[in-house]
C-alpha cells in the first residue's frame, strides 16, 4: 500500500539544479511536502531542522524518508548555519523555519529570534556565498498590520512583515533577490498544529471515526499542502533580480461546504463547525505569483479533502496514523 498518489501530480521533470536545494524547517508541514516532492522528482535536497525527527516526512514517504539527507540546525546560530550551507554548496534555499502563531504568542521573544533573526541569518548566508535563488515563507498573517484593519494582529504577523521589509532592504542595498510567499490556510496530511490546522484535524478525526467540531465557520482559504510546496519549489527554479512578495491562497470555500465534501466521502461522519469566521482574508489572488514563477499545479477542495481523507485512512490501516492533536 503506497501513498505515492499524494505527490504524483506535483512531480517535476525538468530542472537545472546541479547541487542540493536546502530546505529549512524541513520537519514542518510544508517542509515535509517540499522534501517529498523533490525526492520523488529525483532532485537533490537536504533538510535543515532544529529537530532530528522525520515524523511528518515519513508519513508521506514512508521508509524512503530515512534516505533524505538531514542536518540538525538552529537558524539562530549563524556560524553553524553558514558552515552547514557551505558544506552543501546549494543551488537554492527554501526557507520555511519558523514558529507558528500560538508559539509566538506564548513566547514572543523566542518567536522573534527564530522568525526574524533566523531569516536575517539566511539572507546573510546567501550574501556570504553569493546565492541568488531564495524563497522564504511569509504569511497572510502579515496583512494584520498595521493595527486597526480588518484582520487580526498577531506577534507572528509582525515578525513576518518584518521579514518582508528585510528582504526588500537586502535587495535594494545588497542586490540579493528573493521571493516571499504568504501562504494562507494550509491543509493536508502533516498539518497537525497551529491555529488554522483545525480543518485538517477534522478530516483526520473522520478517518479515525472520531467526532470533531471545527471552531470557526464561513469563507475560508483551502490551500492544499502539495500545492503550497510546489509554489515554493517553482520559486527557485530560475533566478530573479528583485525582492518580491506574493499571496498564496489556494481555493476559497466555506467550512460548511468542506464538511459537505467530507460527508460525501463518509456519510456517517460526525463533524461540525461553530464560532466566528476565521480572522484572516479567505480570497486573495494567486495570479501575480503564477505570472512570475509559472503555473505550478493546483488542487481543488474536492481533490484535497479526498486525498487527505484517503491518506489518513490508509495510514490507519497500516497502523501508522498519528494521534489527533486537539491542543495546538
Amino acid at each position: 500500500m503506497s501513498l505515492d498518489f499524494l505527490t504524483s501530480k506535483f512531480i517535476i521533470n525538468e530542472h537545472d539544479f546541479k547541487t542540493p536545494i536546502i530546505v529549512t524547517g524541513a520537519g514542518g508541514c510544508i517542509g515535509s511536502w517540499v522534501l517529498s516532492i523533490l525526492t520523488k522528482s529525483k532532485i537533490p535536497c537536504v533538510g535543515f531542522d532544529l529537530s532530528e525527527s522525520k515524523r511528518r516526512l515519513s508519513l508521506i514517504l514512508g521508509d524512503d524518508a530515512e534516505k533524505v539527507p538531514w542536518e540538525k540546525n538552529d537558524v539562530t546560530n549563524y556560524p553553524e548555519l553558514l558552515n552547514l550551507v557551505k558544506k552543501y554548496n546549494p543551488s537554492a534555499i527554501i526557507h520555511l523555519a519558523g514558529l507558528q502563531v500560538p508559539f509566538c504568542a506564548a513566547d514572543p521573544a523566542l518567536g522573534a529570534r527564530v522568525n526574524v533573526e533566523g531569516t536575517i541569518n539566511v539572507f546573510e548566508v546567501c550574501r556570504e556565498i553569493g546565492l541568488r535563488r531564495i524563497v522564504y515563507a511569509s504569511s497572510v498573517a502579515s496583512l494584520g498590520m498595521p493595527p486597526g484593519g480588518n484582520w487580526k494582529e498577531t506577534f507572528y504577523g509582525v515578525y513576518k512583515q518584518a521579514n518582508e521589509h528585510t528582504a526588500y532592504v537586502y535587495n535594494s542595498d545588497l542586490q540579493i533577490p528573493s521571493i516571499g510567499i504568504r501562504p494562507n490556510i494550509v491543509y493536508g496530511l502533516t498539518r497537525d498544529q497551529g491555529v488554522s490546522s483545525k480543518n485538517t484535524i477534522a478530516i483526520q478525526s473522520v478517518a479515525l471515526d472520531e467526532e470533531y467540531d471545527i471552531p470557526y465557520k464561513g469563507k475560508y482559504s483551502w490551500l492544499y499542502a502539495g500545492e503550497a510546496a510546489s509554489a515554493f519549489i517553482y520559486s527557485v527554479m530560475k533566478e530573479f533580480t528583485k525582492a518580491y512578495v506574493f499571496n498564496l491562497n489556494g481555493q476559497c470555500e466555506t467550512i460548511e461546504n468542506g464538511i459537505s465534501i467530507l460527508k460525501s466521502l463518509k456519510p456517517e461522519a460526525k463533524v461540525t463547525c461553530s464560532g466566528q469566521n476565521f480572522p484572516f482574508p479567505p480570497d486573495l489572488s494567486d495570479e501575480p505569483l503564477r505570472k512570475l514563477i509559472g503555473n505550478y499545479p493546483s488542487y481543488s477542495v474536492e481533490e484535497g479533502i479526498s486525498d487527505t481523507y484517503n491518506s489518513f485512512k490508509q495510514l490507519k490501516e497500516l497502523g501508522r496514523c498519528p494521534e489527533i492533536n486537539k491542543v495546538n
